[in-house]
């Protein structure tokens, strides 16, 4: 979307998405910045409790908002939207949380690491301290099964996706594309590269919520031994709770 869509960052654009629909965007930029905007901005339409409001589901720098429309219409929301923005009175954000998953990095379990560390002119080791000693940001839960997007990918590892993606990934997969990473819920295909794999469980759709972690956290993956990888198998990531 073109900067002039967005004569003001600070302020949010809101556009009309169907008939039960709102997009609400902030500036284009990726920026952990505007993330947290956007999250606070969703916390405070969350504890608003504006009528025919169904659904409130924030991304990285917008949030799509659902509604009922024979309770409310598009132009009443909107507009409390907007003033919700004007007000800045915003509901507090919690602390971030930081998870600390062991990984198991290179040979089987991750199948990138050599040719990551040859594009990036690092060796593998020197590829796995860089990766797994960084705190991520969560911007997002998304895509499928709480698919945990991260943020801050160090620039060196920072390659573009797969030509052809993989048709399977293991669950627990650990890897990137450009700045942003993931760790891999359930078994999948992918197109990016995966460098490491986590024995924790990310996703249990028995619980609700599914997964403990939520945008605002932070994610580590520090480098442990395959047997100490295998001892966290299907433990739940609340255990990784630092």
């Amino acid at each position: 979307m073109p900067e002039s869509s967005f004569p003001n960052p600070s302020f949010p654009s809101v556009k009309e998405v169907g008939e039960n629909a709102l997009l609400v965007e902030y500036e284009p930029a990726i920026r952990l910045e505007v993330n947290r905007k956007l999250r606070l901005l969703a916390l405070a339409l969350d504890h608003s409790s504006l009528p025919g409001v169904t659904e409130i589901v924030p991304a990285y720098r917008s949030l799509m908002l659902y509604f009922n429309p024979e309770q409310t219409s598009a132009a009443e929301l909107g507009r409390a939207i907007r003033e919700l923005a004007k007000q800045d009175r915003f509901a507090a954000e919690s602390a971030s949380r930081l998870f600390r998953i062991p990984t198991v990095y290179g040979a089987r379990y991750g199948p990138d690491l050599e040719r990551v560390a040859a594009a990036a002119g690092l060796s593998p080791d020197e590829v796995v301290q860089l990766f797994s000693r960084q705190q991520y940001p969560v911007y997002c839960l998304g895509f499928l099964c709480c698919l945990v997007y991260l943020g801050g990918v160090p620039e060196p590892l920072q390659l573009p996706r797969l030509a052809t993606p993989r048709t399977f990934l293991p669950a627990g997969s650990v890897g990137f594309a450009g700045a942003q990473g993931v760790v891999l819920p359930i078994d999948q295909p992918s197109g990016w590269h995966y460098i490491g794999r986590t024995f924790v469980s990310m996703y249990d759709p028995a619980q609700f919520p599914p997964t403990p972690i939520c945008p605002g956290d932070l994610v580590e993956c520090p480098s442990v031994s395959e047997d100490e990888a295998r001892g966290w198998e299907r433990r739940p990531l609340g255990d990784c709770l630092s």
